[in-house]
Parts: C-alpha cells; structure tokens; sequence
C-alpha cells in the first residue's frame, strides 16, 4: 500500500465533535451566567472557572481518546499544552474567586525600599488634615466615603485627567491618606512591611519606616490591608499581623509601635487584619484577632498604652466609624456576628444588633441620621438599623433589610436619598428610605467606589476608572479611562483635584 492510499485509509480527525464538545459547554456556561441567583450568590467566579476546567478537561480527552489523530499529533499535543502551562503562573484570585494567570516572567510588586527623594517637611510644620486638599483617613475626613469635591473644576467629569505620575509600589490593598502635601500608604517590600510617605506632587519618597512583618495569604495576597490615619501631626498605621504604629508625621520617626494582637493573646485573622485605625478624643481604636471576647481595643494615642477593651464576637475586616446616634457620640464597628454601638470613653456596648454573616463582613457602617446601614458579601446582604433612646439605654431596630446589595470588599456611598454600593461586582442602587432596588448596572468586578459631589468615581477591579452619575434614574457613566491594568482592590482617594490609585504592583496620581 503506497502513502497516499495508506493516508486514504486513515480515520478522519473528529473536529466536529470537538466543537459540538465545546459548544455545549459555552451554550450551559452562557444559559447559568444568566441565572441571577448565581450572580447574586457571588458564584460567577466559580462559574467561570468551572468553564475553563470543563475546556481543558475535555479537550485533552478528546485530544488522546476521540480525535482520532495519529498518536505522535496527540502526544505532541499534550506537550504543548504542558509547555504552556510552564510559562504561566497563578497569581491571585479576583474578588469572586477566580484565579488570575500571569506569564512567568511578567513585572511583579516592588521589593526594594524607595530611594528617598522627596522634600521633606520642614521642622516646626504642622501637617495639616482640615479641608477639600487632603484626605487624611480611611473614607475621609468625615468617614462617609464621600468628598464634596469643591476645588474641582466646574466640570471635571467632562475630560480625562492629566497623569502627574506613576511608580511602581510594593504589595498589599492599603489606600492613601492625604495631609499637608503628602500621601501616605502602606506597603510590603520583601521582607518589610513598611510604612510610607510620598511627596504628593510628586510621588518621590520622603521617609519610610519598616518593619520586619510579612504577611502571606494565597487567596487574598500578601502585604498590608490597612490604610493610615494622619491626626494631629502624627501617623497612625496597621499592620497585617497586628502591629500598631505611631509615627511622626513629617519625618517617619517611631514615637511607639507594638504588636498589639500578641500582647492580648490573639491568632492573625485568616486574611489579615485590615482595619484602619480610628482616632478619637486622645485614644486609637482598633480591631483585633479571631479570639472572640474583647475584640475591640482602645489605647492612649501619646503612649500606646491599653486604655479599655469591649466586645463578644471576633474581629470583623472592617473598621470603626465615629458616629453621633440619639445624641449620644459613639463608636460604631461591625464584628463577625453583630454591630454594635461603644462609649467612646469607657467601650461600654450601648446596643447590638446581630448580622448573621458566616463569612468575613468587610465594608465599613456607614452613618445616616440616626440609623446604620451595613452591608456584606457572600450571599448575606444589606441592613439599615434605627438606633432610638430606650429608657436609661438604647435599642437598635431594623428598618429594612435587602439581599439586592451584597457588599464584599467595597464600602457603601450614601447620598441624595439612595444607597450605591457594588453588589457582588455589579453597581447598583436603593432607595434609603425602603431599601427598593432602582436599578443594577455595570458588573464592575470587585473594585472599589468614592462618592465626590453627585457623581461615583468607581474604581474597577480590573483597575479603570469610571465616573457615574448619582442618579436614581438609571446608570449613567459620564467618563472611563484606563488607569492601572491588574486586579485592584483599593481605595481611590481624591484630595482637592489630584486622584490618587493603586494596587498591589503600581500607584497613579492624575490631576482633573
């Protein structure tokens, strides 16, 4: 039998069936992505996965077993798509669970501290925290996560911003606070996990100041979670592990530092503590570890001494808010089990309320009126919560509760009367008053949103940037530009007309 009569002979390769194989799978991929239980869930990511798995499971099954291929195809097949493989590594997860790939050889975070450039402040200068050009804490000055943003021009939405400047930064999810010219975040170096000022015009180093900490954590990443609070000339940091700083804030000089979840006896949390600390009448507030009973510390803001502990369930990731409910001043921190609201003096619980979360509740309680509204991930969803004099006491009674905004890692905005937040990725918005649902828009991923004036500035997953109208009438995006090009979990921040983001590899400021 000559070769071509021996090729005549040959089965033909079943590529039809392949695509049958793979139709079906996209077609059942396409019909469940459909499905808004699923979405609502937060099951999209394992969905999406669960895709890829099924493609690459059945694709080598039909490679080596149904294609009918000469062997030599099917084997060399197999080591292509093992030589592939090689040359990519997992690196993290998207907030919905889905593992990101990059190339083997693709830029990673920064781990050499930053040669010290930038200018700083001279001796005697206050650094100051007061008015629209700084930002100075976790969700601003007033803790709403909300800026007026009254030295913007008139119409800033309008154009995209100019870039000032772009470095590269080392790992972790810790935001910027702004005060007196600078930014100040954290990050992890290699082995340091350290805090960091930068001039703000700039991006050049000023000071640093490391400690020898390093979290790691393959689904939430390593690094930092937790953003500084400049108060009083000083700067306050978190770290992963439990460290607490004070720390000058025009040079960076230590004046204490302690790890205060070892000196209470307290385990890490499984993805890190993230709170940032809250400072209020002399005193540092903060959450601690897993260990339930007096999850939430106080200590002297001058020496770092223990002033007081409180609480019954075991730290939450996110971080106390100052409030004035039925005009008594309090703090307010959601836990794993409950938000509760505390003297301010002593942590004494003045009135709980249960969240019966399982899983991690992350966004911040966000303060309207009298009431509290909370929100969380993980199919659970959100509360608005009355907190009403009751004799010598107070009592919290709900007001309305929705499964329609389920808010994983991204903090709430509240303004004009309706709620915004990302609903498992997805923006949407409520009514205050009833918690309805006026519309779902954009599925923005697991980023992160900052209310400035009528608009939403939301930062994607991804790393855009999306400008939205505050409008209970439908999602209206004004303005997109590209910005960082990887997952981003951060905090956009906005000190008078400068925005400042960042992620885990690299950090922007851009100027309207």
């Amino acid at each position: 039998m000559n070769e071509s009569s021996e090729a005549a002979s040959r089965p033909r390769p079943r590529w039809k069936l392949l695509l049958i194989m793979m139709a079906v799978v996209g077609l059942a991929w396409a019909v469940l992505k459909k499905v808004p239980k699923i979405e609502e869930a937060g099951a999209g990511g394992a969905l999406d996965l669960l895709l890829v798995v099924l493609v690459a499971v059945l694709g080598l099954i039909w490679l080596l077993f149904l294609s009918r291929l000469r062997w030599v195809v099917r084997l060399s097949g197999v080591c292509v798509v093992l030589g592939l493989a090689g040359l990519v590594k997992m690196d993290g997860h998207t907030g919905s669970f889905f593992p990101q790939f990059s190339w083997r050889w693709s830029k990673e975070s920064a781990k050499d501290i930053p040669e010290l450039t930038g200018k700083m402040a001279v001796e005697g200068m206050v650094i100051e925290t007061e008015g629209a050009e700084h930002f100075p804490r976790f969700l601003g000055t007033e803790m709403r996560n909300w800026v007026a943003g009254g030295l913007l021009p008139e119409r800033w939405f309008a154009s995209k911003p100019r870039e000032l400047w772009r470095k590269k930064i080392g790992e972790g999810w810790s935001a910027f606070s702004v005060a007196g010219g600078f930014a100040y975040t954290m990050e992890q170096r290699g082995e340091v996990e350290a805090t960091i000022c930068y001039e703000l015009a700039t991006g050049d180093a000023v000071w640093v100041h490391g400690d020898y900490e390093r979290f790691e954590e393959p689904m939430g990443d390593d690094g930092p979670r937790s953003t500084p609070t400049v108060i009083a000339g000083k700067v306050f940091s978190f770290g992963a592990t439990g460290i607490l700083n004070c720390l000058d804030a025009r040079t960076g000089t230590v004046i204490w530092g302690k790890n205060v979840l070892a000196e209470a006896g307290h385990s890490v949390p499984t993805w890190a503590k993230s709170c940032s600390p809250l400072v209020v009448d002399g005193r540092v507030i903060v959450t601690l570890g897993s260990n339930a009973e007096k999850n939430l510390a106080a200590y002297d803001a001058s020496s770092g001494e223990l002033v007081w502990r409180a609480g019954d369930y075991s730290s939450s990731y996110a971080s106390p808010v100052l409030a004035t409910l039925a005009g008594r001043r309090q703090i307010v921190a959601i836990q794993q089990k409950s938000v509760d609201g505390y003297d301010v003096t002593s942590g004494e619980i003045l009135w709980s309320f249960p969240i019966k979360n399982r899983q991690g509740n992350c966004a911040s309680p966000m303060v309207v009126d009298d009431t509290v509204i909370t929100s969380s991930g993980y199919g659970h969803g959100t509360h608005r919560i009355a907190i009403k004099k009751s004799g010598e006491g107070f009592e919290a009674e709900e007001l309305w509760y929705t499964r329609k905004l389920k808010a994983k890692f991204a903090d709430l905005v509240v303004h004009g009367g309706y709620v915004y937040g990302l609903n498992e990725g997805r923006l949407v918005c409520l009514k205050l008053a009833d918690g309805e649902l006026m519309w779902r828009g954009t599925n923005f991923g697991h980023g992160q949103l900052l209310g400035v004036g009528e608009r939403l500035i939301v930062q994607a997953e991804k790393g855009e940037v999306f400008v939205v109208e505050m409008t209970p009438d439908g999602e209206d995006v004004v303005m997109e530009f590209e910005a960082l090009d990887r997952r981003t979990w951060n905090h956009p921040v906005l000190a008078g007309r400068i925005l400042l983001v960042r992620n885990d590899r690299e950090a922007i400021a851009f100027e309207f």
